[in-house]
């Protein structure tokens, strides 16, 4: 139980709503700034840390990945596009599919990027004891397994 400003006794939900909201807000003003950083927009950052480990992938597959519609995907890569970090091809084994590739010239720049993604997160962690980080870290694991828990299981009702 937690007490409010209002002296108001919160209930464990109650504190996990609020906490998971403000966390979702404080981890989308981290990453608007660490897009910006690099002339990204958020969504630019995130298609392109799903090709952290690999050359290229289908729309369909980043359209998955992401949750969004094909058209917000078009909308993303045409300007990654433009911006010289993907190429997109049609697919050699079924000309239905677009395949999306990193260009040589951004695997250096996207390299960097995910470096200095670690290093921000290596930054925060800075700001947690020591000896709490492994218990943090466990915990963040087991809330984003009950989320996704809860998030599958309420797909099929």
């Amino acid at each position: 139980m937690n007490i409010t400003p209002n002296n108001e006794i919160e209930s464990p939900a109650e504190i996990m709503s609020r906490l998971t909201c403000e966390l979702g807000r404080t981890c989308t003003n981290k990453e608007h700034f660490f897009a910006a950083k690099y002339d990204l927009t958020p969504a630019e950052f995130r298609c392109l840390r799903l090709f952290k480990n690999r050359p290229s992938m289908s729309i369909k597959r980043i359209a998955i990945q992401m949750n969004l519609t094909p058209g917000r995907i078009t909308h993303i890569l045409t300007s990654l596009e433009a911006k010289n970090y993907i190429i997109r091809k049609v697919d050699d084994k079924d000309k239905r599919n677009i395949i999306v590739h990193l260009t040589e010239s951004s695997k250096p720049f996207l390299k960097i990027v995910n470096e200095n993604h670690i290093k921000l997160h290596e930054d925060i962690l800075s700001n947690i004891a020591a000896d709490k980080r492994e218990f943090m870290l466990d915990s963040m694991e087991e809330l984003i397994k009950a989320l996704k828990t809860w998030t599958d299981n309420t797909k099929r009702r």
